[in-house]
């Protein structure tokens, strides 16, 4: 009688995860099948998993018939498991980057338990997961979600093994998540946890013993052969498919070259890029970790190590992405559980009253984003390629996407053997094609169309079907 007594009642620690779980269903899951996937991203990867599961062979990944080896294919392994098991939809598409997005809020608040206390842990990860950019990476199925998380899975193993009389299980697990984050961007995905954890030992310990705990041949040599086992059997598969070339292209451009000269990639960002993403990004709690840095300015330095450590935390990631030539908006989201740390540190102070204040303030905020602001973020071109895609469909219409670049969600959305696209302002083409299609619909940007020296020919041999905000869907008039 006693355990069901037990198992009904609500201790702290009980209250905090159940908050956090519902927490996560709202915030991490809800409508995530109500928009149209985004182009460019999104849509190209969700085509590319369900090409796997077409194939049959999950090691080639390939983009519009162009082998795609830029990239590790744990992301994609994910989605394709996802769409077999849910079918090719918006919300198969996009569970596995939710699922994975509120691991990381759950192993947060564990994490802040287990080094501190529950109330410092569950802080900890609302404050991770009521960020605005964390939670519009949870919205969107894209690579960076599914690195952050075992990312930062591996590091929170790496701090467990100081706190637990498990340590060989929590290093083995770090290697593991290690591998997994590997897996799924690369070089980063070791080198991160490796100095993030490196970087705690130091802290705690000095660096002789942090040295000797690291590198421990009790640990070390069987967690870097689990480590090898994951990783190995896919790139020597694409050595013995692509050679060299994959070498080259995956090893040289798209690991170092992307971060010692990007410009060949077209991502060149300046120095200070990630201030602003970072200011805007982690809204609306940029106030609180503000004011955490400030205290410890005004303090001389972080009283405590455990301050001292997130920031160093925080300070690592942003400055090896920072001294990247490659920079996209996404890559700074390994930082913000840190950030999270840093601020919860600070609320973890507050008297109780103001605490209660702020953070009702953050949460109606984040609901706000939630309802009304993220839902005219998603709203965009996707919507009307959607909606025109099923025009062309029920009237069993040959489709053309008309000089402008190519667009996954018209692939996505409508037969690959019935669509073309002409990405150049090739009006001759569009004539060629218009002889063996003659019921066509021809799909034009709206801004190109203003000024162009095709409007007059679309305009008198098409016949405007649809206008909207970005695009326009002309059919073909008949002879």
């Amino acid at each position: 009688m006693n355990n069901w007594k037990n198992l009904f009642s609500c201790t702290p620690e009980k209250y905090y995860l159940i908050t956090l779980i519902l927490l996560c269903l709202i915030f991490l899951f809800a409508g995530i099948w109500s928009y149209p996937l985004l182009d460019v991203d999104e849509t190209r990867y969700a085509v590319m998993s369900r090409d796997l599961i077409n194939s049959g062979n999950w090691n080639l990944l390939f983009v519009n018939g162009v082998p795609f080896i830029e990239k590790p294919p744990l992301y994609f392994w994910l989605t394709a498991i996802s769409i077999k098991l849910f079918d090719f939809n918006e919300f198969a598409v996009r569970l596995p980057v939710g699922l994975l997005a509120a691991l990381t809020v759950v192993a947060t608040y564990f994490t802040g338990r287990k080094i501190q206390n529950a109330k410092f842990g569950f802080y900890s990860a609302i404050i991770l997961l009521c960020s605005a950019f964390f939670i519009m990476l949870a919205h969107v199925a894209i690579l960076d979600m599914v690195f952050t998380a075992f990312c930062t899975l591996a590091i929170y193993c790496g701090i467990m093994t100081d706190y637990s009389e498990k340590k060989g299980i929590f290093w083995h697990l770090f290697y593991i998540n290690a591998a997994l984050a590997f897996l799924a961007k690369g070089l980063l995905g070791l080198i991160i946890p490796m100095c993030v954890v490196g970087i705690f030992k130091i802290i705690f310990k000095g660096f002789k013993m942090a040295l000797k705990d690291c590198f421990n041949p009790k640990y070390f040599i069987s967690g870097m052969l689990l480590f090898l086992l994951i990783n190995f059997p896919w790139h020597y598969e694409m050595y013995k498919i692509y050679g060299k070339n994959f070498l080259y292209e995956y090893f040289i451009v798209h690991h170092f070259a992307r971060f010692v000269n990007a410009e060949v990639l077209g991502k060149t960002r300046p120095l200070l890029y990630f201030i602003p993403v970072m200011i805007i990004g982690f809204l609306p709690w940029t106030p609180v970790l503000f004011l955490r840095l400030f205290k410890a300015v005004k303090e001389n330095g972080f009283k405590d190590k455990w301050g001292c450590f997130f920031f160093l935390y925080f300070s690592f990631i942003f400055t090896l992405f920072s001294c990247a030539s490659g920079k996209l908006p996404t890559y700074i989201l390994p930082a913000f559980p840190a950030c999270a740390f840093l601020c919860a540190q600070y609320l973890s102070e507050l008297k109780q009253k103001y605490l209660n204040y702020g953070v009702a303030a953050m949460f109606v905020a984040n609901l706000v984003c939630l309802l009304i602001v993220f839902p005219l973020i998603y709203k965009g071109g996707m919507n009307e390629l959607v909606a025109y895609s099923k025009i062309a469909q029920n009237a069993n219409s040959h489709l053309i996407s008309f000089n402008m670049q190519l667009k996954p969600s018209l692939l996505l959305n409508y037969h690959v053997d019935k669509i073309d696209f002409i990405i150049e302002n090739d009006v001759d083409k569009l004539k060629d094609i218009l002889l063996h299609y003659p019921k066509s619909y021809v799909i034009v940007r709206n801004d190109k169309l203003k000024n162009s020296d095709y409007k007059t020919v679309i305009q008198k041999d098409f016949s405007l079907i649809r206008n909207d905000k970005k695009y326009s869907l002309y059919a073909k008039k008949e002879s």
